[in-house]
């Protein structure tokens, strides 16, 4: 009730910041972004408005374990800059600056936005539904080179990227008596989806652990689950994901407070997966745990 409560009140500050800052109106949204044109910088201190409170907000985060409603904070934002993030960006501003409007005001506009903005959100959810399929297009031809990997965090845990069917002979002879998967299936084609594996698994007669992981949004839930697939385990679990990261790191939220925490980081280390930022998150756990 507590998340929901707050997820109202933000999205209802959201909105109306939106609307009086203008960012519903597409003619100042243009020509802010009409550089050679007639320019209206008036969005810009609309950003710096934005950028600064969120600022100081991730700055306040960073010396906190926890949420206020007691679940471990989000990773701090990436700063990675890979091709999806800039063919994103791209499309994103070739959109923003035809339209005038991103998904935030055109939801804000829905009541005053007539049918050219009625227009503008079904196309935007039309993408936003072709996107995972196209994302999953494009897995399914990555996993055409595909190879599993089996890193073995501990004698009784391991992870991997992402496994085909045929993986799971070789997983069961190794002797792993259980398989979680932390992949959503949104993010992969269907011919290794859950079903696709859980028929594998359950082939092979070992255990088989759906639970999901957003990158950047685990949940509570995410970290119970997985602490509970490693527990109830007859023998070593193996879990997947597209490179065994989040894997790793619900795997080390959820053994807070059974390892020291340094131990938990180091595992996940030896094989390049970096949990330090989740070091604040596995302290807070260990000590509501202990």
């Amino acid at each position: 009730m507590g998340r929901l409560f707050f997820a109202a009140l933000s999205g209802g500050l959201f909105g109306l910041g939106l609307v009086v800052a203008g960012m519903t109106d597409t003619r100042r949204v243009q020509g802010f972004l009409d550089l050679f044109g007639g320019w209206d910088p008036t969005l810009m201190f609309v950003m710096g408005g934005a950028m600064v409170p969120m600022a100081l907000a991730w700055a306040y985060a960073r010396g906190r374990r926890l949420s206020f409603l007691g679940a471990p904070l989000p990773e701090s934002p990436s700063s990675k800059i890979d091709p999806a993030l800039a063919t994103g960006s791209v499309l994103f501003g070739i959109g923003w600056g035809l339209a005038g409007l991103c998904p935030g005001p055109a939801m804000a506009s829905i009541t005053f936005g007539g049918i050219s903005g009625l227009i503008f959100l079904a196309a935007m959810i039309a993408g936003m539904v072709a996107t995972p399929r196209l994302r999953a297009l494009i897995a399914s031809l990555a996993t055409r080179g595909h190879r599993m990997d089996i890193r073995r965090l501990t004698d009784s845990y391991a992870v991997s990227p992402q496994i085909l069917p045929e993986d799971v002979a070789a997983i069961a002879a190794a002797g792993f008596t259980t398989i979680v998967n932390n992949r959503p299936d949104g993010e992969i084609p269907p011919e290794v989806q859950t079903e696709a594996i859980r028929a594998a698994v359950e082939a092979a007669g070992l255990a088989y652990v759906v639970n999901p992981v957003i990158g950047g949004a685990i949940t509570m839930d995410n970290i119970r689950l997985q602490g509970a697939a490693v527990a109830d385990a007859t023998g070593p679990v193996f879990a997947y994901c597209a490179s065994g990261n989040r894997s790793s790191i619900v795997w080390a939220l959820s053994q807070a407070g059974t390892r020291p925490t340094n131990e938990l980081i180091g595992a996940a280390a030896r094989f390049g997966y970096n949990l330090e930022p989740m070091r604040a998150q596995i302290d807070a756990l260990s000590v509501n745990r202990g």
